[in-house]
C-alpha cells in the first residue's frame, strides 16, 4: 500500500538517489534547489504548522514497504504566501505508470488549498508529453513561455554601449518600492495576478561600495543583488537586473525593461556580459527570458548566447467564495408572518373531546373564520 507521508531525515538517502532519475528536461531552478530539499529533512516540523510559517520547501515522498517511490517539492513563490511552486515531481522509472505522481500532485494541492493557498505554478518542458497530460488532468493551465540561455564560457569581452560607469549602479534599500513598481509594469495582469508579489519581494541589501574584487564577495553573501538605471528627473527605474547567486559560479540573471524603455534591452544585456567579465564571474550563468519580454529576447540572442531549452509556465488557481456576515444577508429581509398554528394534541375521553372542540372554536374566533359556516 502507497503511502504519503512528510520527508524525514531517515528518508535522505532515497530522496537524493530518487532526483537522479529526473530524466525529462527540467527547469535551471530546479536544480538549484535540490540542496535545499535535501536540507529540508531536517525542518520536518514545519509539516505540522500553517503552509505560511513554513521556513523552506515541502517535501512530501510517496512510499511502499518504506522505499521512497516518488515525491513531490512545494515552495513559496514569494512572501505573501498565496502562489506556491512546484519544484520537483519525480517518480522512480520502475514505479511509473501507477498514478503516484498524480496522487502526489493532487495531495499538495489539497493540502496546501485547504490552508487558503489560491495559486500553484509549475515549469514543464514541452517534450515532456507525460507532465503536460498530467498537469492537464489536474487543471493547471498554460500561461506563458519560459526561455532559458546560458553564457558561455568563452564569450568575447562586450563592446557595447555602456562605455560609463555611473550608466548603471547597484540598488540600494530605497530602490525598493521603484523596482516592485517596474516588475508591475513588466508583468502582464494575468500573471501579476498569479504571482501576487509584494514589495518585499524585492528586498535590497546594503552594500557598502569598496573595491570590484571586495564587492563581488560580498555580493555573493546577499545571495541577491539589483543593478538598475534610474531616471531622477521622473523619479522611476526603467531598467532592473536581478541576479541571484545560488552557489560560488552559478548565477540566475532576470530583467526588468519597461515597456516604454524597450529600446533598453541590449544596452542592459551589454552591460550585464560586461560586468561579470570585468569582476571574474565565472562559471553558470543562466538567463531567464519570458516569452512576454520580446525585445529582451531578441537582444539576448543577438548576444550569442546559448539556448538551454524552453519550458511552459503552468498555473492553476483556486477559487475562492466570498463570505457575508449572516447579519448582513438577513437585514433586508422581512417576513409577514401571521399568527402560529397551534397544534392540538389529541385528548381521550367525551371531556377530552369536548375540551378540543372548545380550543378549536376559540382559535376559529380569533382568526375571524365565520362560526356559523359549517364548510
Amino acid at each position: 500500500m502507497i503511502k504519503i507521508q512528510p520527508f524525514l531525515p531517515v528518508d535522505s538517502t532515497q530522496v537524493k538517489a530518487l532526483l537522479r532519475h529526473q530524466n525529462e528536461p527540467v527547469p535551471y531552478e530546479s536544480f538549484c534547489q535540490e540542496d535545499r530539499v535535501l536540507n529540508s529533512g531536517i525542518t520536518f516540523w514545519q509539516h505540522w504548522i500553517p503552509c505560511g510559517l513554513h521556513v523552506g520547501p515541502s517535501v512530501y515522498v510517496a512510499k511502499e514497504d518504506n522505499v521512497v517511490l516518488g515525491l513531490i517539492s512545494v515552495d513559496t513563490n514569494g512572501r505573501s504566501h498565496n502562489c506556491w511552486r512546484v519544484d520537483h515531481l519525480v517518480v522512480h522509472p520502475q514505479h511509473r505508470g501507477r498514478g503516484i505522481a498524480q496522487e502526489l500532485l493532487r495531495f499538495a494541492l489539497a493540502y496546501f488549498g485547504s490552508q487558503g493557498i489560491a495559486h500553484f505554478v509549475m515549469e514543464v518542458s514541452d517534450q515532456n508529453s507525460a507532465g503536460l497530460a498530467l498537469l492537464g488532468s489536474c487543471g493547471f493551465r498554460r500561461c506563458t513561455k519560459v526561455t532559458y540561455y546560458q553564457v558561455p564560457l568563452d564569450l568575447e569581452d562586450r563592446q557595447g554601449n555602456t562605455t560609463d560607469g555611473d550608466v548603471f549602479r547597484l540598488a540600494v534599500p530605497t530602490d525598493r518600492n521603484k523596482i516592485y513598481d517596474l516588475s508591475q509594469d513588466v508583468i502582464p495582469l494575468d500573471l501579476r495576478r498569479i504571482f501576487d508579489y509584494v514589495a518585499d519581494d524585492f528586498h535590497v541589501a546594503e552594500l557598502k561600495l569598496e573595491g570590484l574584487d571586495k564587492l563581488s564577495k560580498r555580493l555573493l553573501r546577499t545571495r541577491r543583488w539589483y543593478w538598475v538605471k534610474e531616471q531622477p528627473e521622473r523619479g522611476v527605474i526603467p531598467c532592473a537586473i536581478q541576479v541571484t547567486a545560488h552557489r560560488e559560479g552559478d548565477y540566475h540573471l532576470e530583467f526588468f525593461v519597461h515597456p516604454g524603455w524597450s529600446h533598453m534591452a541590449p544596452e542592459v544585456i551589454d552591460f550585464v556580459l560586461t560586468f561579470m567579465k570585468r569582476a571574474g564571474m565565472k562559471g553558470m550563468v543562466m538567463i531567464k527570458v519570458y516569452d512576454f519580454q520580446k525585445e529582451v529576447m531578441e537582444a539576448v540572442e543577438n548576444a550569442g548566447l546559448e539556448r538551454m531549452g524552453s519550458f511552459g509556465l503552468y498555473a492553476r488557481e483556486h477559487w475562492k467564495r466570498a463570505k457575508k456576515p449572516k447579519t448582513a444577508m438577513l437585514e433586508n429581509v422581512q417576513l409577514n408572518l401571521g399568527r402560529p398554528a397551534v397544534n392540538i394534541p389529541f385528548v381521550a375521553g367525551a371531556d377530552g373531546a369536548s375540551m378540543i372542540m372548545d380550543l378549536d372554536f376559540e382559535y376559529r374566533r380569533l382568526e375571524g373564520f365565520d362560526q356559523t359556516d359549517d364548510s
